[in-house]
């Protein structure tokens, strides 16, 4: 089902309330997760396989551009929204996506309610508990699971960081040939 017909599981915010209710009407256990997801990584693959363990079906969460710019600033994400979204459809274990229109996910938690919330241990500081995420998912019964990074050696910002410091170090050390030699007139 990955990717196949990818627009029907491309699911609107104002469209989360009634798939939570007819999945939870199904008796599904509903997980819901969120990212930025630019640059999709083998980390942020084991990060998604793992949450759609904990139930039947993995709804993900794709921070719109606005959104990312407000935390990230203006240089992010390197690819839209939609182009984000649509690659999580062709990750097995992502049943929908629904972009969110704020960083926050709060919104999108208290309209599909899901059962399980997953989300990343270094995006939170050790008083999550206090967080709106937090206290709108266990208001309705929800629990929330603070797992850690599934790849400590890989990163967008380190993938950024290698394609770009490769690419100027060799743009770098063609302009330092140049350099060695005062210039002179002929």
């Amino acid at each position: 089902m990955a990717g196949a017909n990818w627009k029907k599981r491309l699911i609107s915010q104002s469209d989360l309330m009634a798939l939570g209710e007819q999945l939870h009407a199904k008796g599904k256990k509903i997980v819901f997760t969120a990212g930025s997801w630019d640059l999709i990584h083998a980390g942020q693959c084991r990060y998604l396989a793992k949450s759609k363990e904990l139930g039947d079906v993995l709804v993900a969460g794709v921070v719109s551009d606005n959104a990312i710019r407000q935390v990230k600033g203006p240089n992010k994400p390197i690819l839209g929204e939609k182009v984000r979204a649509e690659m999580l459809t062709f990750l097995e274990s992502v049943d929908f996506v629904t972009i969110l229109p704020e960083p926050s996910c709060n919104p999108s938690l208290g309209l599909l309610k899901p059962d399980v919330y997953v989300t990343v241990k270094e995006d939170w500081t050790d008083d999550y508990k206090n967080s709106r995420e937090y206290k709108t998912v266990t208001k309705y019964g929800g629990e929330v699971l603070v797992v850690d990074r599934q790849s400590s050696a890989i990163s967008t910002t380190q993938i950024l960081q290698r394609a770009v410091g490769g690419h100027l170090s060799d743009v770098l050390k063609d302009f330092m040939q140049y350099r060695k030699e005062p210039l002179k007139e002929k």
